[in-house]
């Protein structure tokens, strides 16, 4: 019998297999990003000693402050991978089955007498929001089997030349501090690798659609991927500046309780309050038994 008919015997409805978790049937996974946090470098965030957190860190350098001459509008974005995960040719029955992001708002507040300052943070919890001065697009997209040599000086923990495996983000050029650059630009021109996946409306994204914690999320889509190929998630990131910003000091308080959580946090540190973490993960449901059309 024909090796591809003994595979679909083993999972087939009534079959030996079937209902099974086996080495064909490998159930479902999530790729989760963990970078670097600079705010628990001397810390620690688990009992390996790792300064790390999920997602990645937004430069707090606005993005409009980096225009320099010659450069096109999609070059005032940071550009970051989220999440990749790789398939290849000998595997079959994958499907993307949910997608899971994440964003917020920080501020600092300096201390009182030469005191360290304090970090606060707002989850990002309405699927249009967006500060004045910013916005991030996110793009799921397959990338081809091909590999491009990363090699860079400057590269650094999640900070890679180019293109990468893992969560990042990514640098065609860059100078001063990874998490304040005084310059930057973006691979490709500052747009994602790869194409996206025909007709599901999943290549820019302008809202957050798929939050992080709602329930059932490994069970929302049901999406064959053509294979071999990467699946990557990725990010573009219009960093807002907090000094265009404004402050609850122009609305009364009736005003100020009427706003959403994003807007009055925004609003309350009005010289402050930037895109902070972001963070995104893929689901996939891989059966080897499985064939895709």
């Amino acid at each position: 019998m024909p090796e591809a008919k003994i595979l679909k015997l083993r999972d087939y409805p009534g079959g030996v297999s079937a209902g099974l978790r086996t080495r064909l049937l490998s159930g479902r996974h999530e790729i989760v990003p963990a970078t670097l946090d600079p705010y628990v470098e001397l810390l620690s965030s688990d009992p390996y000693g790792a300064p790390v957190g999920t997602g990645v860190l937004v430069p707090s350098t606005p993005t409009g402050s980096l225009v320099t001459a010659g450069q096109s509008p999609s070059q005032f974005r940071y550009l970051f991978q989220l999440a990749r995960e790789q398939f290849n040719s000998g595997e079959q029955g994958v499907r993307l089955t949910g997608i899971r992001m994440y964003a917020e708002l920080n501020a600092t507040v300096a201390g009182v007498d030469g005191g360290p300052a304090t970090v606060f943070r707002k989850e990002i919890e309405s699927p249009l929001w967006h500060p004045p001065d910013g916005n991030i697009s996110w793009a799921v997209m397959l990338i081809p089997k091909t590999w491009q040599s990363t090699s860079n000086v400057q590269n650094a923990d999640s900070l890679v030349f180019r293109d990468s495996y893992g969560p990042c983000m990514l640098y065609e050029t860059i100078a001063g501090p990874q998490f304040a650059p005084t310059a930057y630009t973006p691979p490709n021109g500052g747009r994602p690798w790869g194409k996206a996946i025909g007709n599901v409306s999943l290549g820019n994204m302008h809202d957050m659609r798929y939050r992080w914690r709602q329930s059932q999320l490994e069970q929302t889509l049901d999406i064959p991927i053509p294979l071999p190929c990467d699946v990557a998630l990725f990010a573009s990131v219009r960093q807002n500046d907090p000094l265009t910003n404004p402050c609850a000091g122009i609305l009364t308080p009736c005003q100020l309780a009427a706003l959403s959580p994003e807007d009055q946090f925004l609003v309350s540190f009005c010289g402050s309050a930037q895109y902070g973490r972001i963070a995104g993960s893929l689901i996939f449901d891989e059966n080897l038994g499985e064939d895709v059309p």
